[in-house]
């Protein structure tokens, strides 16, 4: 029926940042049928949806052809002047193990790990959407997400009024998956981050593909300077002024108290309406949380020495 074409589509295509499990680079272990074991390099790269590989070794460069990936396993043949080698890898994680044939039949092991990125996208926060699903109609979601290191977590905001959980969310550099399921299957999302944008494809259980781009959603509402009343763990009250610039995922500023003295802020994140971060002292840092709620701020505040206090703060 249409109503349920248009709400698969839906519920997916507020995934815009995210790629598939299998890109990356993945250090790998080869042990060939003749007993020899070869130290190589997976690159697997999700270009719109289409993967592509090669292996790197200590004699250069070697093609891959019939990447593919689904159901957790990864396949693809490489191409030597001797015939092709089928590898079947399964993946769980950042973990890999699998299988290679040689042209007369006989198989070898592979085992491996996910090279670690050398830089991670902050995927965390809210992103407006715009999806084109397969007959070409647009729509807007917002998709809401938390981080925690590879993982991720949230939900999906549809113009219809639903929301929806992801599962199996996944984050590595620059590349993030996740799921919705619905009652006739997974629908899978791909995508890739580009600082505060996004864009990417996801396939609806009957095969058939939509495409998106997103932007982060502004998290300006934090920008500005903060009237703050700080209770201590004896009920002592104090009073600042934070200087907050919010920038995306990113939190800067400063603090200043009453008789004057500032320290800057660091370590400081934004996560949809929820923001951290560290104050220096010559003791240590002071860890501070807060979220935005209509307009105003609260939070908790843990010193150096593990006293805890709590905080409100109300535009200047």
């Amino acid at each position: 029926m249409r109503w349920i074409r248009t709400f698969l589509a839906l519920s997916v295509f507020a995934a815009a940042c995210f790629a598939s499990d299998a890109a990356g680079r993945w250090k790998l272990v080869a042990n060939a049928p003749d007993g020899n074991a070869y130290n190589v390099t997976l690159v697997v790269r999700d270009e719109g949806g289409k993967l592509t590989g090669v292996l790197d070794s200590d004699r250069g460069q070697m093609p891959l052809a019939n990447v593919s990936y689904a159901n957790g396993e990864l396949r693809f043949d490489l191409m030597l002047d001797m015939g092709p080698i089928p590898f079947r890898l399964k993946i769980d994680g950042d973990k890999v193990t699998g299988t290679l044939t040689a042209p007369d039949g006989s198989t070898g092991s592979v085992t491996g790990q996910r090279e670690a990125s050398a830089q991670t996208a902050q995927a965390a926060g809210k992103w407006e959407i715009l999806a084109t699903d397969p007959d070409g109609t647009q729509r807007r979601a917002t998709l809401d997400l938390k981080q925690d290191g590879g993982q991720l977590s949230g939900s999906i905001a549809l113009d219809t009024g639903d929301t929806l959980p992801i599962s199996a969310g996944k984050l590595s550099g620059d590349t993030v998956a996740f799921k919705v399921s619905i009652g006739d299957g997974d629908i899978q999302v791909s995508g890739r981050i580009s600082g505060d944008t996004v864009t990417g494809e996801y396939t609806i259980p009957t095969g058939e593909k939509g495409k998106f781009s997103g932007k982060r959603a502004a998290s300006a509402s934090l920008t500005g300077k903060w009237s703050v009343v700080a209770r201590d763990a004896e009920g002592n009250s104090m009073r600042a002024t934070l200087d907050l610039k919010a920038d995306g995922s990113r939190l800067t500023g400063a603090i200043i108290t009453e008789s004057g003295d500032s320290a800057p802020l660091i370590d400081g994140k934004v996560e949809g309406d929820s923001f951290s971060f560290k104050i220096y002292t010559g003791d240590g840092n002071i860890e501070v949380k807060g979220r935005l709620d209509g307009g105003k701020v609260a939070g908790e505040y843990t010193t150096p020495n593990g006293s805890k206090g709590t905080y409100t703060a109300t535009r200047s």
